[in-house]
Parts: C-alpha cells; structure tokens; sequence
C-alpha cells in the first residue's frame, strides 16, 4: 500500500481543499462533522445495522462489487434524522455547487459497513454509473461529486477505502492501477474522504476479526442525471416535508433547472415545477443552483 492521502481540516479553507480534490482526485478533511453528530449517527443508526444482513443476491458481479460480508442500506435519513445536517452541510454545497455550475441532487447516501472477512473491493469509477461519461474519460464533464463519511475509525486493517491519486486524468480509463499507485484513507471517525466521480477508489479488505468498519457514501450527482437511489421512495415526503428546504431539494423534491436558471424543465409533475403541487407545500421557495446562481440560498 502506497502512502497516504493529503489530510486537511475545515480551516485550512475551501480554495486550498478543492484545489487539492482536483488535483489529486481524493483528499481527506478530519473533523469534517462533529464528534457529537458522529455519535448520533451511530446511536441512530445502530438497530437497523444490526437486524441488517450483509451480502447481496441478484447477478454474480453485483454480489462480488457489494461484497458478501458488507452491509449497504440506503434511506438513511428515514433511519437516522441526524445525516441531515450532513446533506446541508455548508462546504458540500460550496465545493458542488461552484464545480457544477447547474443543478445536482443527491446521487445516494448508503452506508457501507464492511464486515470481518471482506475482500478488496474491485478499482472502479463511480461515473461508470452512466456509460456515455466513462467512454469520454478524463474529457468527460465532472458530474459526480462524493464524500465518503467515516463514521467509525478508518483503519489499515479493517478496511479503509482505498484510492489511486490522478487516476481521473488517466488518458486511458481501463488502465489497471499498479500496486504503489493505490493509498488507503486511513481517517478518524467524523473525518470526510472527498472524491471526484472519475476517481479509481474501493473498499480495503477488513483483515479484523470483529471490527466492523461504518462508513457513509453520500455522492452528489448532476440533475439532468437519473441518480441510483430512488430518494423520494426511501425518504417520502411525509418525513422529507419537515427537512431544511435545500435537503429537500437534493432529496428530489424540486424540479431540475438546465439552460435557464429560472425554468424547470426536468422532473415536473404537469409540466410544472414539482415543489409547488406538494401537500403540504414547502413553506419556503428556493433558488437553485442554476447556472445563474453558485449555491442554492433561500429566497428574501
């Protein structure tokens, strides 16, 4: 295993952070959320993860990419409110918003909680979701953004995520990586790995006999997109109507701005913006992250 990823905190400032996040593809922020949201997290989260059963049966390759002792769940702010605050917080939507330039929503937000026994996870892209962008390559448009949340400490043993710095401006996407090139995001919980679409990553195999290594992988993805997880199934609108206006923007429930940063033209209901047909309806409006506007702000 390579040396490790540039590790900074919140103070080090947005500029340095991205800059780093672009040119190498992955960096760490420590103290990314605080100790005590951590720590509700996981008291939220901890009865579901444990009724819940690692593995997953539906093709060969989906339960070798899943892992058969890992443990994926989605719906999260159904089962733990607290990851709210994660959603709006406020570097995500600087850092997303200033690189996308558009309107974006919440890809998925999974936990992953790889188990004793687990295998390395296959090197993928995440932008290998949509396969027009990973025959572009390196050309294609950012259009995925994620973070990869440690909630439990991220260890060399138990599986830290691993990442292969500047694979997203390899000329050649189907390149293997050399073994010198993959680094492991060994962070403390609450630390944030944050990583570009195109960027090379897996789970590390957990080498522990009883550590199960909680991590959240909350990604970020361009509106005009279809996104992997079925948010407005996994968290209705009867939980999602009392959330911050932006969560309930990146949960699905408004409607997609392109060309026009005061028309919506994608994911209407009628031919109409879908936010304003809700019952209730959201008591705030809201601007978008348009192309007219960096962050999505609520109205004055």
């Amino acid at each position: 295993m390579g040396n490790q990823l540039k590790h900074f905190t919140l103070e080090d400032g947005h500029d340095r952070i991205i800059e780093a996040v672009a040119e190498d593809g992955g960096v760490i922020v420590e103290k990314f959320i605080a100790d005590s949201l951590v720590e509700k997290i996981r008291t939220q989260l901890a009865e579901y993860e444990k009724a819940f059963s690692p593995g997953i049966s539906e093709s060969y390759l989906k339960t070798m990419f899943a892992g058969t002792q890992t443990k994926r769940f989605t719906g999260l702010v159904a089962k733990a409110p607290a990851f709210a605050e994660v959603i709006d917080h406020h570097f995500l939507h600087e850092w997303i918003g200033g690189v996308f330039q558009n309107d974006y929503w919440i890809n998925t937000g999974q936990a992953m909680v790889v188990g004793p026994g687990s295998d390395d996870q296959f090197l993928h892209r995440d932008s290998g979701n949509w396969p027009i962008i990973y025959k572009m390559g390196a050309d294609a448009p950012e259009v995925m953004l994620s973070v990869m949340l440690a909630i439990s400490d991220f260890t060399a043993e138990n599986g830290a995520t691993r990442v292969v710095p500047g694979s997203h401006k390899w000329a050649d996407w189907f390149a293997g990586a050399a073994p010198e090139s993959v680094m492991q995001a060994v962070m403390p919980a609450g630390s944030a790995l944050l990583y570009s679409g195109k960027t090379l990553h897996g789970a590390g195999a957990n080498r522990t006999s009883d550590n199960w290594r909680l991590g959240i992988h909350l990604s970020f993805v361009l509106g005009q997109l279809t996104p992997e997880e079925a948010l407005p199934l996994t968290i209705p609108w009867e939980i999602a109507k009392d959330l911050p206006e932006r969560v309930k923007a990146m949960l699905g429930y408004y409607s997609i701005k392109t060309f026009d940063g005061d028309w919506p033209i994608l994911w209407l209901k009628d031919y109409r913006e879908l936010r304003d047909q809700l019952t209730p309806a959201p008591s705030e409006h809201f601007i978008s992250a348009g192309s007219h506007n960096r962050l999505r702000q609520p109205l004055r």
